[in-house]
């Protein structure tokens, strides 16, 4: 009697998955009958005699292959088995955040569905979001103190086949501290002055130095240079109002400074 395939369990998996093939004629107990992944073939172990066989899915397959069951002469139909291959990361929608509370990013490459972690490098495990596609799904990095200059880590997701490689830019995460602002000098003046020092912690890659009238509120922006990653040079905007205490605040990836410090004009 030829043999006959009902079922596989798992239906997918990796190399080193063992795949339990359960039908009739597959022989007596303990015979090793020959099972092929695909093009790949390897001896089976019958653990019930006749209608199941014990088998480890093969290395060298990837993508869905047939498997199929080779008693004698005789071989069986075939039923499907999908190796999951290691997923990748690409690309991030969002690279750079805050150490606390970092909001969601998302992740382009491919394997994601199948995702069940997610890990930020030293940061640790993220939060994996709603499957949108297999090349893309968000993920939420876990907080990560970081005091001063900022940290990049490494992003990693991990399937049933295995762990993403990080492999430079467009599969790491960097994290900043928020900036602090301490002094403004001079802070007082007119708009348009130029040359206001302000001084604090974790000036780093500043996107955005802000006089703010409270009465409004109504935000000005200013134009800046940064020294260092304690001290901007500031020009107080040619719009803002005069006669006014302005909040100045300055903008970073980790944040905005608080509480403000105050311009009077």
């Amino acid at each position: 009697m030829a043999p006959v395939i009902t079922s596989i369990s798992p239906t997918q998996g990796t190399a080193s998955t063992v795949v339990v093939i359960t039908g009739t004629g597959f022989g007596a107990l303990a015979s090793t009958p020959t099972v092929s992944f695909g093009n790949t073939s390897v001896s089976g172990a019958v653990t019930i005699a006749n209608t199941q066989i014990t088998v480890t899915a093969p290395s060298g397959c990837a993508g869905q292959v047939n498997v199929t069951v080779t008693v004698g002469t005789s071989t069986s139909n075939g039923k499907a088995f999908f190796y999951v291959a290691a997923p990748t990361i690409g690309g991030l929608s969002a690279s750079v955040g805050p150490d606390t509370s970092p909001p969601a990013t998302t992740l382009y490459g491919s394997g994601l569905a199948a995702a069940t972690a997610v890990t930020f490098g030293a940061a640790g495990a993220g939060t994996l979001g709603s499957v949108v596609s297999d090349s893309q799904r968000s993920a939420t990095p876990p907080d990560f103190a970081v005091t001063g200059a900022p940290v990049t880590v490494g992003i990693t997701a991990t399937n049933p086949g295995g762990d993403s490689v990080v492999t430079g830019s467009v599969n790491q995460y960097t994290y900043y501290d928020q900036p602090t602002a301490t002094t403004i000098s001079p802070d007082t003046g007119s708009p348009g002055d130029s040359g206001v020092l302000i001084t604090g912690t974790a000036f780093y890659s500043v996107s955005a130095v802000t006089f703010t009238d409270p009465a409004g509120p109504t935000d000005y922006a200013a134009d800046f240079t940064q020294l260092s990653d304690t001290q901007l040079i500031v020009t107080v905007p040619s719009g803002a109002p005069t006669g006014t205490a302005l909040d100045v605040t300055v903008t970073n990836p980790g944040g905005t400074t608080t509480p403000a410090l105050t311009y009077t004009t």
